[in-house]
């Protein structure tokens, strides 16, 4: 029993560290999760390409697409919020000689101002977590780099962190970290589904910048709930800046198509199967972590389920290999 004491005594550092050190845990997790969409992506290229080509391209690919989506982000919004105080504009003056009801009148006119100020909003906190981001972008990128290698210097000393069992211990870090895998696996193909139907539906119904909004979504798609939101602002923005309140409808029908797919049948399906734990449940930790630790217990919520599901069956439950 002295090992299931360790292996509690490394779960609550690890918990104590993330609501200590948010953005740095944060950071590391990104790159963990990174580091794993990288060797999916890599496995996919090593059909056609040598290893490490396959690997760099990978890592190129992988940081790129996050690249293109940051870089576009504050652009996009700061652009179309003039757009949108233009088009509420041409709105009002339109049903000038029309009977409105004042409460709709007031609608267009909050609407502009209540993008501008989610921007605003939005930069500001940025402003202000700048240095904090810088290094947490740091340590993402170099967590991403460098995790393939210290999976093989750590899988080499896993003996030393489970002394009286070390066969035991090394079975539970494998299958727990494998299961891992699976699930980030599982998240590209739903984050893939989800961008690629935001990007199609989008170039249907003539949104500007299709190729960014589909790619946006399945960036933040990994980002449980609050990945949603993100994705929204620029979609809605672009959909009225171009097509007034017609373009907002569409963009908010788009959306909430996106998510009652993704939570009701592509989730469940690839999750659930994937990690043999009830989608209920996983939607709870999340929530949970989110709650008592903060933006950085969204990453974890996953890994200390799967973490304890394991734990229980390994040294509570003694189930066999």
């Amino acid at each position: 029993m002295k090992d299931g004491i360790l292996v509690l005594f490394y779960l609550i550092l690890f918990l104590l560290l993330t609501k200590l050190s948010p953005f740095i845990m944060t950071a590391l997790m990104l790159g963990v999760y990174l580091s794993i969409i990288v060797d999916f992506v890599a496995r996919f290229f090593a059909r056609f390409l040598h290893g490490k080509i396959s690997r760099i391209l990978a890592n190129v690919t992988v940081l790129g697409v996050i690249a293109y989506s940051i870089g576009n982000f504050f652009p996009v919004i700061i652009n179309e919020a003039k757009k949108v105080f233009s088009e509420i504009e041409k709105i009002q003056i339109t049903f000038e000689d029309v009977s409105i009801p004042d409460w709709i009148l007031s609608f267009l006119t909050n609407l502009g101002k209540s993008f501008s100020d989610i921007a605003l909003t939005i930069v500001n906190k940025l402003l202000g977590y700048v240095p904090s981001l810088i290094t947490a972008l740091v340590i993402v990128v170099i967590t991403t780099l460098i995790v393939g290698n210290l999976k093989k210097v750590v899988s080499k000393k896993l003996d030393k962190l489970f002394p009286e069992n070390p066969e035991k211990g090394i079975y539970f870090a494998k299958t727990t970290y494998r299961e891992f895998e699976r699930f980030v696996a599982g998240q590209v193909l739903v984050a893939a589904f989800v961008g690629f139907f935001v990007g199609v539906m989008s170039l249907i119904f003539k949104i500007p910048s299709a190729i960014f909004l589909g790619v946006l979504a399945f960036i933040t798609d990994f980002i449980p709930y609050l990945g949603v939101i993100i994705s929204a602002i620029p979609l809605l923005m672009l959909g009225f800046a171009s097509h007034g309140l017609k373009g907002l409808i569409i963009g908010v029908l788009i959306l909430l198509s996106a998510n009652q797919l993704e939570m009701w049948f592509l989730a469940p399906k690839i999750q659930s199967n994937a990690l043999k734990i009830h989608w209920f449940f996983i939607l709870i930790a999340i929530l949970l972590f989110g709650d008592v630790i903060g933006f950085g217990g969204i990453f974890v919520a996953l890994p200390t389920l799967i973490y304890v599901k394991n734990f229980w069956n390994q040294y509570v439950s003694k189930s066999p290999h």
